[in-house]
Parts: C-alpha cells; structure tokens; sequence
C-alpha cells in the first residue's frame, strides 16, 4: 500500500454531526465486495403477471442466493431467494422467486408497515451525486408500501410515505395456496415493472442509458409463525415477538439496510455479460472505512482524528487499500467536523465525504 503524509487544515465551520457509531467488528463485517448484476435491454414491455414463463426472463440469470443481511457472521438462510432483472425504454423489471413452505400474509392497506408481514423488499439509488434513494416493499397479498428516503436514517433522513411509484405495476404468484396452513407450499415470486419516470429528480429524468450503475439492493424480511385458530401470526414467546429474519442480496455485514454505499451494483446492459464493480467503488469503499472508524474514535476521544495514523485500531481494514488511492483527512479547529478526499490516480477521479455522510465523485 502506498500512502501519502495526512495532514490536516482549519476549515469553516464543519460542526460535527455526531452519528452512532458501529463497533470494529462490525466495520470488519462491512468489507465484503458488493454483488454485481448485468441487466439485459429487452425491446418490448413485459407482461406482469407474477411468473417468469415469458422467453426473456428464461434469458435473464439469476442473482446469487440470498444470504443474512450480516453476511458471513450468520448461517445460509433456510430458504432460497433469487431475482432475475430486465429493462427497456420505459422500466426496470424485478422477477423475485421465494422458497416458502407456508406463505401468508395479513397486510391489505396501501403503505400499512408491510414488513410486519412476510415480504420482498426493493432498494433503489439510481443518482450517484445524490443522497436520496427509495423503497418498495410488497407482501403475498401483494399489498404495496413505498416511500423516498433524502438521506438515510441514520443522517438524519426522513421516510416520505406519501411519495408513490406513479404507475408502478406489480403481481404475485404463490405455487400452493396463501394463508392455508393444511397443505405445504413451494413459494412465492413477485413481479414488478418500475417506471424509469417515476424515479426523478425534480428536473431530471433517470432512465438510464448503457453501461450505466445504479446501486441496488433486496431484502426479504421472515417471520417465525404460530397459528391461532387457523389463521397465521408473527411468533411470541414470554410475550414478546421473535426477531425476523432479514436475508438479502448484498450483504450490509450489519442489521441495517439503510447503508446505500453497501448495497450492490446493477450496470445497464445490451445483453448478458459480466459485470465488474464501478470505477468508483475502491475510493469510495476507501472513504467509508474511513468514515465508519471516525466514528469510533468520536466515540472514545470526543472528537475526529485528523489524520488516518490515530486510525490505529482500524489499520488492519486501511491496509487492504489499492496502492492507486491517495488520501487525506481536513478537519475545522475543534475537530469537531472533517471532510474525507479520497483519490484515485488509477481512474483519475476524486471522492470527498464529511462527518455528515454528505458526499461528492468528481470525475478528471
């Protein structure tokens, strides 16, 4: 690894936003590569009706198995979760196929909180300069809940509930028979179709164009179940409810999906073809660890180090860096605040991210 001196310099004011901060082992969690998917153009709209026996998704592959949303720190999930993924001109299509012996669900009500329910659920974050991002989430019954995160929750971002996915079109098929519990089933698959239109800015239009990187993730959220005169529930035990289970695509490496920057990369492609991760990713992988071993130094000093040396109980995850990348830590005169630059000689570009979470990619 090569590394340059860090050194730091007196910034207006960057007061420090003090965000909770993972533990080491959980920073050690959050190094696993992020998955990486091709999504095939295909040049006519897709019948969405829950199933994938139209010839282009035969022609789609499949994700990589779901696993825990804490990777490798837990055991392969019981059941298996796939996706497969399709665009054209107009949307972005989502096939889901979840292995389920008992499919049920409760949840009718548009936006009700559907992850008390068994359910899929979609992330997307199609703007790379952007902090803002959003979430799907869809039950057996194929109740909806959407909404838009400006930032993530843990900066200080909201959930806006009232945003919908204007003309989103979504189905369910479930192999067996919902909410009986005499018979075993074999699963349930979802079917989406995305509108690019209703995924803006208020001045841009995203429909992607190739070889374009959206960040993406998925997540199935599982309950433990208990009948009570017939009819399915979430589990309790002393009163309480059992934890769920979260299996997703991506791993986050800790229990938390509302980590855009741990999420996987999906590339806009004409046909099927191997994607490698975006020429970005190694500065900003870079400047999270960065960020996410501040926190812990917050945590223990009260204030940010302004330089990666007084990093030294994070050294091990640093040295896994690129030789190509180049960084430096500024701080204000409290160090109560910082930005992070990141830069990357090899691609010719340079990252910055401040105690905030707010972040920019400048491209040579």
């Amino acid at each position: 690894m090569k590394l340059r001196s860090l050194f730091a310099l007196v910034l207006i004011p960057l007061f420090g936003g003090v965000i909770r901060a993972q533990t080491l082992v959980q920073v050690d969690n959050m190094q696993t590569p992020p998955a990486c998917y091709g999504v095939m153009k295909i040049d006519h709209p897709m019948q969405i009706d829950g199933r994938d026996d139209e010839h282009a998704w035969d022609l789609a592959p499949w994700t990589e198995e779901f696993v825990d949303i804490e990777g490798d720190a837990k055991s392969k999930p019981p059941y298996t979760t796939k996706v497969k993924m399709l665009w054209d001109e107009e949307c972005f299509y989502i096939y889901a196929k979840m292995e389920e012996p008992h499919v049920w669900g409760n949840l009718t009500k548009r936006d009700a909180i559907i992850y008390h329910d068994n359910d899929f659920e979609v992330f997307i974050k199609p703007f790379e300069q952007h902090a803002f991002y959003y979430e799907i989430e869809v039950n057996p019954l194929n109740t909806i809940l959407d909404l838009m995160m400006p930032k993530p929750y843990r900066f200080g971002g909201d959930a806006l509930m009232h945003w919908d996915v204007r003309n989103l079109k979504s189905a369910v098929h479930v192999e067996g028979t919902l909410n009986n519990p005499d018979d075993t089933d074999q699963y349930w698959s979802v079917e989406m179709a995305i509108p690019f239109k209703s995924l803006t800015t208020f001045s841009r239009k995203v429909t992607p164009k190739i070889n374009d990187y959206w960040r993406v993730n998925f997540s199935r959220v599982q309950w433990q179940h208990e009948l009570h005169n017939g009819a399915y529930s979430r589990k309790v035990k002393n009163g309480k409810l059992l934890p769920e289970n979260n299996w997703v695509w991506s791993p986050i490496g800790i229990i938390n999906m509302h980590h855009p920057e741990r999420w996987g990369y999906i590339q806009f492609m004409d046909t099927v073809q191997h994607v490698a991760l975006s020429k970005s990713h190694f500065a900003e992988k870079v400047a999270w660890n960065i960020f996410y071993l501040q926190q812990l130094y917050e945590e223990q000093y009260e204030k940010f180090a302004d330089n990666v040396v007084e990093l030294k109980n994070g050294k091990h995850v640093l040295e896994e860096d690129r030789q190509e990348l180049v960084y430096a830590i500024f701080t204000n005169r409290d160090k109560g605040g910082y930005v992070i630059e990141v830069k990357d000689l090899k691609h010719h570009l340079t990252v910055t991210l401040d105690n905030f979470g707010r972040y920019t990619v400048n491209y040579e």
